[in-house]
């Protein structure tokens, strides 16, 4: 019997259906195997190498600050490396290292490579106040007075505040050249600072000495002793001094001796004056002595002078005089009336 025609499409479709399941199930991707592996969760980052230090370059002046921290700290080994890095960085336009340096060599005595730095900074800066005081220092130590004391006045030229920093040493020199009126300029200049200080009638009364005019030192130092609460054994010293130049000779006998009292009792202050400041006070009581007509006092004095170190040849014609003379009329006893306390 003859299919219908709704019969035979039936047919026809379902063979077609099943091909087209089976066309869509071979395109189908398999199920994914399951890793074992845990998974990172994001990608690693790139590999890098360490960044390299950025390197600082340090100039003169960090290599000058450190010196001077180290010179404060007291290595003095340490400020010298500071400074000679900073004069290798800079070796022809900063002079501050070479002073510095300088200074260092001088603390340790070390005269001639303080004297070198000393002309490096003068020849970088001709108006350096303090390469002028360094290198006046150096010819100081080194028994140059004449050149110490030219150094000391082009210092004072560019920096007059520099000179009561550097002032012992300045006095000393232009006493070492015979300079009177520098050392009159001078104490002036220390009375400005210290008007009240008994050194300032010193240096102010031995000015005078040198000028020869020792009444006007008689003046002076009287005014200190009176106004110093403890006038130092240095001004009845060289009050001592004076009268001698005037021939007073009691009255230097009497000045003399108040100086040696307070040597005595431990006045150290003669040193400001002199190196050997017994010898000296002795000399001068003794030849006083001598004058006044005390010659068994001179001689004593003096030969006590020659027993701690005085050169006796100094004292052969005096001694002779002391131990032949003859005791005159005693005169009356001058200023100064006050004695030290």
């Amino acid at each position: 019997m003859p299919m219908s025609r709704s019969s035979l499409v039936a047919r026809t479709i379902v063979p077609v259906f099943l091909i087209l399941l089976v066309i869509l199930a071979g395109c189908a991707s398999p199920e994914p195997t399951v890793s074992v592996l845990r998974l990172p969760t994001r990608l690693p980052p790139t590999p890098t190498s360490p960044p390299t230090p950025t390197v600082v370059a340090i100039g003169a002046w960090d290599y000058y600050k450190e010196g001077l921290g180290r010179w404060e700290r007291g290595n003095a080994d340490g400020a010298i490396e500071s400074f000679s890095r900073a004069i290798l960085q800079s070796p022809d336009t900063f002079a501050s290292p070479y002073v510095a340096r300088g200074r260092v060599y001088l603390s340790r005595d070390e005269l001639r490579p303080a004297l070198s730095d000393a002309q490096a900074a003068i020849d970088i800066d001709p108006d350096s106040a303090a390469a002028f005081a360094l290198r006046g220092e150096v010819w100081r130590r080194l028994g140059r007075p004449q050149q110490a004391l030219e150094d000391f006045d082009r210092m004072a030229e560019l920096d007059p505040d520099r000179v009561v920093d550097n002032f012992s040493a300045y006095w000393e020199v232009a006493r070492a050249s015979d300079k009177a009126v520098r050392l009159l300029t001078l104490s002036k200049t220390y009375g400005d600072v210290y008007p009240q200080d008994p050194l300032y009638y010193y240096y102010r009364g031995w000015a005078f000495i040198q000028l020869d005019s020792p009444a006007s030192a008689i003046k002076t130092l009287g005014e200190g002793i009176e106004t110093s609460p403890e006038p130092p054994a240095l001004l009845w010293f060289v009050l001592g001094k004076a009268y001698a130049e005037t021939e007073m000779w009691q009255s230097s006998v009497t000045s003399f001796e108040a100086a040696r009292l307070l040597v005595q009792a431990g006045d150290a202050s003669l040193t400001i004056h002199t190196d050997q400041p017994v010898i000296d006070l002795f000399d001068g009581l003794g030849r006083a002595y001598l004058r006044a007509g005390r010659c068994a006092d001179a001689e004593t004095m003096l030969e006590y002078a020659i027993s701690i170190g005085a050169p006796a040849s100094t004292y052969t014609s005096t001694l002779e005089e002391a131990r032949i003379c003859l005791t005159p009329a005693p005169e009356p006893t001058p200023y100064p009336t006050t004695t030290p306390g």
